[in-house]
């Protein structure tokens, strides 16, 4: 019996790196590759979508096209000048207020120029229709 408790030490005893070796890594790699799958997917791919779709919006930014800048200020695209990256912005349409910005200073179309002429045409039919 007293044999039996001398053996073990024996019996839980791990194998050692050699002297001058290494451990493996790739049980760590292993746990760390989760985490950086769940990163990507809950932090950089939306915000990568994101910016997409706001270059996308300042693509297809229109002469009369309503705004919200960065700035906090909302105005109407009088013109584009792709050239050098600005818009000009009216703010004030009884003074005829008009700013400079840049493109991407705009945050939001507010409401685009197409939807106000659909407005404008289907206000003609009524008054055709009633007339």
């Amino acid at each position: 019996m007293p044999d039996l408790l001398v053996e073990l030490p024996l019996l839980f005893a791990q194998d050692a790196p050699a002297a001058g070796g290494s451990a493996s890594l790739l049980p760590f790699f292993l746990y760390l590759l989760p985490i950086a799958l769940w990163f990507y997917l809950l932090i950089l791919r939306p915000k990568q979508i994101e910016d997409r779709k706001r270059q996308e919006m300042i693509q297809a930014l229109k002469k009369n096209d309503k705004v919200f800048t960065t700035a906090g200020i909302y105005g109407t695209v009088v013109s584009l000048d792709p050239d050098h990256d600005r818009v000009v912005l009216r703010v004030d349409d009884d003074r005829g207020v008009k700013l400079t910005f840049s493109r991407s200073s705009v945050l939001k179309v507010v409401e685009p120029s197409h939807e106000k002429d659909k407005d404008k045409e289907k206000e003609k039919e009524k008054a055709v229709e009633s007339a």
